[in-house]
């Protein structure tokens, strides 16, 4: 596989029995699939066994070229970068892939923005990323992924991938997990600022939540009385930082 590939950050699944147990969880029947980075077509193949569609969105054009080349049946090759696509193009939809770890983060952005168009997510990923998405309150690797992916999504782990089931071969392992999509029923411009003050309190992890908030900025008046101050971030759950920022606005 070219350099390039490296770059981007991608591995691609070089096992179809495992490719072919992917396509089975993501239970596409009579689905439309988008499946990002498709690269040569091992998991592809397998979604086009089942769905009613799959589009197959390759960022880069040589693969593209050679998935196109394949003539797979029902699917549609799409040379575009997923991040600039509109997933309302094709209504309710099952997104399907394996993630580069560097833009695993704003992928998930994305789906959370547009949930309306998506029915269910079944990404591969690697097992730190997803060890973070799943952390319960309290622990070590509980963190902003964690508070904004629980929001969003329900999320169950499926199996394990060892690294020698990719090529090129990463260093980490991956997961295999299933995301379902939440109405959350928030104000999306709310939403925003306060996802965007937990953010900015979990860079201060090993501080007290009161000293978190000073230091990413945030107006703190002294007179607010709270035991959750004295606390650090990992220990505050969603509801917490919900209670504490409509503090700190309502004294602002």
């Amino acid at each position: 596989m070219r350099t390039k590939r490296r770059i981007l950050g991608q591995h691609f699944l070089n096992s179809p029995r495992l490719a072919e147990r992917v396509a089975r969880i993501a239970k596409i029947e009579n689905q439309v699939v988008v499946e990002i980075g498709s690269g040569k077509g091992i998991l592809t193949r397998q979604l086009a066994k089942r769905a009613k569609k799959v589009i197959a969105v390759e960022i880069d054009s040589w693969l593209a070229n050679y998935l196109q080349e394949l003539g797979l049946p029902r699917v549609h090759v799409l040379n575009r970068d997923f991040l600039k696509i509109d997933l309302c193009d094709w209504g309710n939809t099952v997104v399907v892939g394996n993630i580069p770890y560097n833009i695993t983060s704003v992928i998930l952005r994305k789906l959370a923005e547009n949930k309306e168009y998506v029915e269910r997510v079944v990404f591969t990923v690697q097992k730190e990323y997803a060890v973070r998405m799943m952390a319960p309150v309290g622990s070590s690797k509980y963190g902003y992924v964690s508070i904004y992916t629980n929001h969003h999504f329900d999320v169950r782990k499926e199996f394990n991938i060892q690294a020698r089931y990719f090529s090129p071969r990463p260093k980490v392992n991956s997961v295999v997990i299933t995301l379902i999509p939440r109405k959350t029923g928030y104000d999306v411009a709310y939403e925003a600022k306060l996802f965007e003050f937990i953010a900015g309190v979990f860079r201060y992890r090993r501080k007290s939540l009161k000293n978190a908030i000073m230091n990413y900025g945030q107006w703190l008046p002294m007179d607010l009385d709270d035991d959750r101050f004295g606390q650090r971030p990992q220990h505050l759950s969603l509801d917490d930082y919900r209670e504490i920022y409509r503090m700190i606005s309502r004294a602002s």
